[in-house]
Formats: C-alpha cells, structure tokens, sequence
C-alpha cells in the first residue's frame, strides 16, 4: 500500500511540475499608459514637460515632424517553446503645437500597424572566409611583426 502511496504522490507532483512549465510567461515591452495617466493630459493646456512627467519619455518621435511624440507598448504572453502570443498593444499619438502645447492625443489600434519581414541577406565581405579551426589557429607560429621607432631614426 505503501508503495502505491508513493507511486501516487511521486505521479502527482511530476504532473504538477508539468503544468507549472505550461504557465505562459508574460512580457511587457515598451511604454502602456494607462488611461488615468492619459486623462490628465489636456489638449490646448498641457505642455511638452507635463505629458514627459506624466507619460514619460516617448518611445519614439516622429521622423518628419519632431512635434509627434509616440508612445507604444506590448504585452506578450509566450507558453513554453511556441512564438510569444501578442495579447495588449497601445500605441497613443501625442502631437504638439508650435507653443510646446497638446494640440492633439490620439490612441491608435494596433491592427493598423504593419509587420515588416526583414531581410535575410548577408553583407559579402572582401577576403578570405576563415573557417572556425584557421581563425583558432592561424596566429599560431607568427612571429610579431616589430614597428619602426621614427623617433629612433629622427634622434640619431
């Protein structure tokens, strides 16, 4: 019966350990503001300092219009070895008048953002390509070469 007892407890507790690696791990990236914080900036009202104290500093500004500010967050949640799940993204747009004033503060879907497949490609390089035992081992035997001391030269 004994046995049995620990047969059971010893299954329990690896089945236990077996969901517990199931749990997803949750990631959050970037700047989420909640809407508290949103609400207390004022269009017409609030100033660059107001929404950085409040907000932070922006996590990008805009690439033509350095009066764009961008705050954009990401939650993921990733379960074992699959792809991280994407399960909250804010993306608030913050721009600002000519005075350093709000003139606008938009929050953006996130289903509009675009995903952009990089590249590939390898950058070719001129010489030879060394393979891992010529890179550990091509020193080997070299002597130093020695350099010319001008200032020997020069002193006479």
């Amino acid at each position: 019966m004994r046995k049995t007892q620990a047969t059971f407890l010893l299954t329990a507790g690896l089945l236990g350990l077996a969901l517990a690696g199931c749990t997803p791990i949750v990631a959050t990236r970037g700047n989420m503001p909640d809407e508290n914080r949103l609400a207390q900036i004022q269009p017409g009202q609030s100033s660059r300092e107001q929404v950085q104290y409040v907000l932070g500093s922006p996590t990008s500004t805009g690439t033509l219009d350095p009066n764009t500010w961008y705050y954009i967050g990401r939650v993921t949640a990733q379960t074992a070895f699959f792809d991280p799940e994407v399960t909250d993204q804010k993306i608030v747009r913050v721009r600002f008048d000519d005075q350093g004033l709000v003139s606008a503060l938009d929050r953006i879907d996130g289903s509009q953002a675009e995903f952009i497949d990089p590249v590939e490609r390898v950058t070719p390089t001129v010489g030879h390509n060394l393979g891992f035992f010529e890179q550990l081992l091509g020193n080997l035997g070299q002597t130093p070469k020695k350099k010319d001391d001008k200032k020997k030269k020069k002193g006479g």
